[in-house]
C-alpha cells in the first residue's frame, strides 16, 4: 500500500509539472514591443478603475499611461525634462511614470514617450506651483541660529542651488542657506542681527517674472506686553503661576521676553481665563482691519500637544481683545504639537479684533481655555503682537 501511494504521488507531480510548462508557453509577452509606442489615455495611479482620464498632472505625481508598445522606454519627458526610469514600471500596455519634481526652464505642455521602436508625443499640461513664502517658522529665533522657513517649493525655484539667481539677503549681505530640498528650506540668521530686521527673498517666476518678498525677524514694534512690566492682571495669583522667563523646571528657552506657560489639567467645559490690562503705547495703524495680522509664538511639550479646537461645541482656546467678544483660536488641523520648539502662528487681525485701542488708552486682553473634554496640557505662548501682513 505504501509503495502504491508513492507511485501515485509521483504521477500527480509529473502531471502538475507538465501543466506548468504548458501555461508558461501561453503567457503573453508583456515586455516586448511590436512597433512605435501608442498612448491611449493617462490616469492618476490611484484611479484603479480607470474612470477619469487626465489631460494635466502635477510635479511628483505618479501617472498610469494606458496604450500599446510602452515597454522598455528609453526616455519619458515632461516639458523637456526626463523622468528617472529607475523609478518607473513599464509593460507593453501599461506604464507607471513619476512626473519629475523639477522646474522646467520653458513650458511646452508636452509628454514625450520614446522606445527603441519610435516615439509619441501628446499634449499634457504640468501645473507649476507658485512659490509659497509664509515667513520664518519661528520669527523670534535667536540671531546665529538655524531656522526653518515656512512655505513650499523653495528648491524648485533655485534656493540653495549653485548658480541660481534666487537669493536671500539682509540689506546687501547674503544669508547662508543651511539646506534646501523638497523637505524644506533652512537658513542661518547671522550673528548680531538686530530685532526688527527684514529678510529679503528674490526669485524668478516662470509666469510673473522676477519676484521679491520681505519677511520679518523679531519684529518687536507692536508687542502687547514687554515682560509684563506695566501689566495689571485681574488675578495676580493666577498670573504668578503662569508667567515665567524660561528658568523654571521644564521651561522652553525664553524667546527674549517673559511668557505664559500653562502646565495644568483643566476639566471639560470649565472657563479658565487669564485677564489683564495695560496701556496702549502705539499709534494704531489706520488699515489695521485690512492689512494687519495678530501673531504669537507657541511652544508645546512634545508629550502633551494642544488639543484641536472643537468647532461644533465652540470650545478650545480663546482670546478677547479690547474687552470685546471672545474669539476662538483655531490653530488648524488636529492637535498641535510643535515638538518642543517655538513656532509662529498668525491670524488676520480683523478676525481677532472688532475694535482697536487708540494711543494712550488703557485696554484689556484675556486668554481663555475652555476644553470640550478634560485636558492635561503643557504649552507656552509668547510675544503677542500685531504686524503688517506684508512688508
Amino acid at each position: 500500500m505504501k509503495k502504491l501511494f508513492i507511485i501515485l504521488s509521483a504521477c500527480v507531480l509529473a502531471a502538475a509539472c507538465n501543466d506548468i510548462v504548458t501555461y508558461d508557453t501561453d503567457l503573453p509577452d508583456r515586455f516586448s514591443n511590436s512597433g512605435a509606442p501608442v498612448i491611449e489615455a493617462v490616469y492618476d495611479i490611484h484611479d484603479a478603475d480607470l474612470e477619469t482620464p487626465l489631460t494635466e498632472g502635477a510635479l511628483a505625481q505618479i501617472i498610469h499611461i494606458v496604450g500599446k508598445n510602452l515597454a522598455n522606454p528609453t526616455s519619458v519627458s515632461f516639458n523637456g525634462i526626463e523622468t528617472d526610469l529607475d523609478k518607473c514600471y513599464c509593460e507593453n500596455e501599461h506604464s507607471y511614470i513619476l512626473i519629475p519634481r523639477v522646474m522646467p526652464s520653458a513650458v511646452s505642455n508636452t509628454l514625450e514617450y520614446k522606445t527603441s521602436k519610435g516615439s509619441v508625443s501628446i499634449d499634457f499640461e504640468i501645473s507649476v506651483p507658485e512659490l509659497r513664502l509664509d515667513g520664518l517658522a519661528n520669527e523670534f529665533a535667536s540671531a546665529g541660529s538655524t531656522v526653518r522657513v515656512a512655505g513650499d517649493y523653495f528648491d524648485l525655484y533655485g534656493f540653495g542651488a549653485e548658480g541660481s539667481d534666487a537669493s536671500i539677503t539682509i540689506g546687501t549681505n547674503p544669508v547662508e542657506i543651511a539646506s534646501a530640498d523638497e523637505n524644506g528650506l533652512y537658513i542661518v540668521i547671522p550673528e548680531g542681527t538686530p530685532d526688527r530686521t527684514l529678510i529679503t527673498f528674490s526669485w524668478n517666476d516662470l509666469k510673473l517674472g522676477p519676484q521679491t518678498k520681505k519677511i520679518p525677524f523679531r519684529n518687536t514694534s507692536y508687542l502687547f506686553f514687554k515682560n509684563f512690566a506695566t501689566t495689571g492682571f485681574w488675578d495676580a495669583d493666577l498670573a504668578a503661576s503662569v508667567v515665567t522667563d524660561g528658568t523654571a523646571e521644564g521651561d522652553p528657552e525664553s524667546p527674549g521676553y517673559k511668557f505664559w506657560r500653562f502646565k495644568n489639567s483643566y476639566a471639560s467645559w470649565t472657563w479658565n481665563s487669564l485677564g489683564m490690562g495695560d496701556g496702549w503705547y502705539y499709534d494704531t495703524p489706520e488699515d489695521w482691519a485690512t492689512n494687519w495680522v495678530f501673531k504669537f509664538e507657541l511652544w508645546t511639550n512634545p508629550a502633551k500637544p494642544v488639543p484641536a479646537y472643537n468647532a461644533a461645541a465652540n470650545q478650545g482656546l480663546f482670546v478677547q481683545l479690547n474687552l470685546k467678544a471672545n474669539v476662538p483660536l483655531d490653530l488648524g488641523g488636529g492637535a498641535i504639537n510643535t515638538g518642543g520648539e517655538w513656532r509662529t502662528f498668525s491670524f488676520p487681525l480683523s478676525k481677532v479684533a472688532s475694535e482697536m485701542p487708540s494711543s494712550g488708552d488703557y485696554w484689556g486682553f484675556a486668554f481663555t481655555i475652555q476644553p470640550p473634554t478634560d485636558w492635561d496640557v503643557d504649552f507656552a505662548i509668547a510675544n503677542i503682537r500685531i504686524e503688517p501682513e506684508n512688508y
